[in-house]
Parts: structure tokens; C-alpha cells; sequence
């Protein structure tokens, strides 16, 4: 694969701010599959193409795909092999992608309004994969910082019975320094997640974010099985 098509499939996925995992789950196959087709270490087959072309909206030659087969094609019967199916540009919105919608994108953004409550509610009730996404993350991550904050305060507890000043006012000063600064990186997640979930974006939350999309994807995969 040439470095252009290379760059023009990174950046469709990344303009739909979409991971490769999800990428992945589209078309049918596996994230490393997408990492590999986007640093050129393999080709797509051709149904892979016309699945991205689809996904993406774009046309066979739009994507490089076209231009890659006359360069590399060695014989006739190899053409034949390798043939590319043509694909007229398609609207986003008329390819076969189940991006959220305003119901989707409304509950997925109320996730994150109590923190890890509303992340586990919504999670256990909802069964839409861009709920399901931001409710996770948002019960792993606010989970995980209010922890952290407990055991702050319970550490701030404990350097006032054992220790006396100045030692106890400078290591709990570092203690509320932290845990100001913890507060504030977790208000900052929690303001840019609400936005991003009803703006429709799969943002992943620093930390647990893939772990997250991973986790989903295989529930849903589960579920479908046993269908």
C-alpha cells in the first residue's frame, strides 16, 4: 500500500473519531488487520475494500485502491484474482454503519452526569453499543478516581494520628495538593465526556478507554452467538 492511501484511511477513521478496533467491528475483522492495512504492511482484499469503501462513503479510487491493483498486478489471471469492485460514493449516512443517534447520543452523555452510578445503570439496562461504550468507561474511570480520593483522604487520616507538625502539615499538604489536582483532572474528563457522547464521538477516556471498547465489543459479540 502507497503512503497516500495509507494516510487517506487514517484519516477517514480518525475523522469520524474511531478507533481501529471499531473500524474493525464494521467491516468484519480484527483492529490489528486495520493497524496493518494503515502503516501498508498488508492489503486489504478486495471484499475488505469495498467494505471500507462503503464504511467510508468513498470510491474505489478515492481510497487508492484502484491505482494499487494497476501498479501491482503482473499477469492477467493475477488482475482477475485482484479485481477491484468499483463503488459509487455513498452518503454516510446510507452505508451500513449504526452510528448513534439522538436517543443513543442522549443516554450515552447522562452516563457520565453521576459518575460510576449512572455508567453502571445505564450499562446493565442499555443495550446500544455507544451507550454501552461511554457508561463503561465512565464507571471505570470515576470508579477508580473516587477510590483514589478514599484512600487520599483515609492516607490524610493517618499522617494526623502518627504524625505531628511541621511533618503532618507538609505530607498532607502534598496529600490536598493531589487530590486537588486528581479532582480536577476527573471534572475535566467528566465535562469533555458528556460533550463528546452527545456530540456522537466514541472518545476514549484516558487509562481505560480501549479497555472499554474492547470489553464491549466482546459482549456484544457473545451476545449475538448466542442468538
Amino acid at each position: 500500500m502507497d503512503k497516500a492511501r495509507n494516510e487517506l484511511l487514517r484519516r477517514e477513521r480518525e475523522k469520524r473519531g474511531w478507533s481501529q478496533a471499531r473500524v474493525a467491528e464494521q467491516i468484519g475483522t480484527e483492529a490489528v488487520n486495520v493497524s496493518r492495512w494503515e502503516r501498508g504492511y498488508a492489503t486489504p482484499s478486495p471484499y475488505f475494500r469495498e467494505k471500507l469503501c462503503l464504511l467510508f462513503g468513498k470510491d474505489a479510487r478515492e481510497l487508492g485502491f484502484l491505482e494499487n491493483e494497476e501498479k501491482n498486478s503482473e499477469s492477467a489471471s493475477q488482475a482477475t484474482a485482484e479485481e477491484v469492485i468499483l463503488v459509487q460514493p455513498l452518503p454516510v449516512s446510507h452505508a451500513k454503519i449504526d452510528l448513534p443517534g439522538n436517543a443513543s447520543r442522549w443516554w450515552a452523555g447522562v452516563s457520565h452526569i453521576f459518575g460510576w452510578l449512572s455508567g453502571l445503570f445505564l450499562f446493565l439496562l442499555n443495550r446500544d453499543r455507544f451507550v454501552r461504550f461511554h457508561s463503561l468507561q465512565a464507571l471505570f474511570f470515576f470508579g477508580a478516581s473516587n477510590i483514589l480520593s478514599c484512600l487520599i483522604l483515609w492516607m490524610m487520616s493517618v499522617v494526623e494520628k502518627m504524625y505531628a507538625n511541621p511533618t503532618q502539615t507538609l505530607i498532607n499538604g502534598s496529600l490536598a495538593l493531589l487530590l486537588f489536582l486528581l479532582n480536577l483532572f476527573t471534572f475535566i474528563v467528566w465535562v469533555v465526556g458528556i460533550i463528546q457522547a452527545w456530540r456522537g464521538k466514541y472518545y476514549p477516556f484516558p487509562f481505560v478507554g480501549s479497555l472499554s471498547e474492547r470489553l464491549v465489543g466482546r459482549s456484544l459479540a457473545l451476545a449475538q452467538r448466542s442468538k
